[in-house]
């Protein structure tokens, strides 16, 4: 077996050109490598093989050959557990061996001593310190991550779910107005910073779905299944134009299940009908039956929202309207599961002033408490979501049935530059991760992954 690897390996070399004592080795899956970078800037690792490029990183990085493509590239796994594809032009390797009764052919490819693998790093529950590195740039939240830094760690007994409003995504702005090549949501950033956060479902809003915003959502997934080894799923609202603003959930398929997801057009006050749900430009809401994939576990109805914006008294009625449909809209769920999660970006914003942004809130608080069966609009930790002329504000929210045990803290938290910030006034120049990710930040709540209904 191994000569016949061998033997496929001397084809490659014939076939593309390479020669031993240029640039390339013969290399085998299993095989200890060690990364050789051509420029100061690293050797570049890309997602898939043909390139589609992800990162550099330095010089003397070491790692395993996990595939071998008929292209001579190599599918490796870094020490810090990461995978990526790689030409063989930058990677060394050692000296093949060969069973007993095999004559190692006369080829002398470069001979790098085999180096024990160094064991990955522990994960641990991130510091304060950390999590302003995270947000700081794509880099500095790179080295906490690839160092076993997460939020939070992966645990049997709870779930965690959250809501981020993403900007535009993956434009960073309406994909009709003017811009430069460096802006746009940063992506690799982005999917850093969803590995730190290590949740297991996230309601997305603002995402679009253009042919580059698929594209997008496929680099997202692959991408965090090279770092968690785990396999994502996307899917967004179906409804509307492709460059207009949709709901969608990310999510962990060997830690959640999502089942009978359909757009729920009564959340949308200006459609007419359940069969145009995304009719005049608004968002229906997004619904989902999410059960743990670990059974006997945590089971319960979501909602993702996106209600209108605008601190115009006419759009304030139009999120009322919407809210006010809660009841009627949860009512044929519950006979299923009485839990229910309601969470997004829910546009808390007022008509304009300071008193009716206070007022629409504590609006918000009273009026789904009256909602069947009954929620509570979870406080912030820190309050705040959303920042808008140097000013903290709470626009994300998550809503939970009051009769739902399996969320025993009633609190959700709030990373991302707002916590950075600590919903102070921002003075000067906004932070990197509000330019090049979002102008709202993750709200995230943990739910014990028990069935207590």
């Amino acid at each position: 077996m191994r000569m016949c690897c061998y033997i496929l390996s001397l084809l490659m070399i014939v076939t593309l050109g390479f020669t031993p004592d240029s640039e390339a080795a013969t290399f085998e899956v299993g095989q200890t490598i060690t990364l050789k970078a051509k420029k100061p800037n690293g050797v570049p690792l890309h997602h898939e093989s043909p390139p589609s490029y992800w990162k550099h990183v330095p010089d003397g990085e070491k790692g395993t050959v996990r595939e071998i493509a008929n292209t001579g590239w190599l599918s490796i796994a870094l020490e810090s557990g990461e995978q990526a594809w790689v030409h063989p032009k930058y990677v060394e390797a050692s000296l093949p061996s060969f069973p007993t009764g095999e004559t190692q052919p006369n080829i002398e490819p470069t001979v790098t001593p085999e180096v024990s693998p160094q064991p990955k790093p522990l994960f641990h529950e991130s510091s304060s310190q950390e999590e302003v590195l995270v947000w700081q740039s794509a880099q500095a939240c790179e080295k906490v991550v690839n160092d076993g830094g997460r939020m939070a760690l992966t645990s049997t007994d709870n779930l965690r779910i959250g809501t981020w409003n993403i900007r535009w995504f993956p434009y960073g702005q309406s994909p009709d107005r003017s811009r430069t090549s460096e802006e746009g949501t940063d992506i690799p950033w982005l999917i850093c910073t969803m590995a730190w956060m290590n949740m297991d479902l996230l309601a997305v809003e603002e995402s679009l779905a253009t042919p580059k915003a698929k594209q997008a959502w496929t680099t997202v997934m692959e991408s965090l299944g090279h770092t968690t080894g785990d396999t994502w799923r996307w899917t967004p609202q179906r409804c509307g134009e492709p460059d207009s603003h949709k709901i969608g959930f990310l999510w962990n398929t060997k830690r959640v299940d999502l089942s009978l997801m359909k757009s729920l057009g009564a959340f949308n006050v200006k459609a007419q009908s359940d069969s145009q749900p995304c009719e005049g430009g608004l968002r229906p809401g997004h619904y989902a039956y999410v059960q743990s994939v670990h059974q006997p576990g945590a089971d319960f109805h979501v909602i993702a929202l996106h209600l209108k914006s605008g601190p115009t008294v006419f759009a304030l009625e139009d999120r009322q309207k919407a809210l006010n449909r809660l009841d009627k809209t949860v009512g044929p769920f519950l006979g299923k599961d009485q839990d229910v999660v309601v969470l997004g970006d829910f546009n808390t914003m007022g008509a304009g002033d300071e008193a009716s942004r206070k007022s629409e809130l504590k609006y918000v608080r009273r009026m789904v408490a009256k909602e069947i069966p009954g929620f509570q609009d979870i406080p912030l930790t820190p309050q705040c979501s959303h920042y808008f002329r140097g000013r903290p504000g709470w626009l994300d929210h998550v809503l939970v049935n009051h009769g739902m045990e399996e969320v025993h803290s009633r609190s959700a938290r709030v990373t991302g530059y707002c916590a950075v910030a600590g919903c102070e006034r921002i003075q000067g120049d906004y932070p990197s991760a509000y330019e090049r990710l979002s102008d709202h930040c993750p709200v995230v709540i943990e739910i014990q992954n028990q069935d207590k209904d």
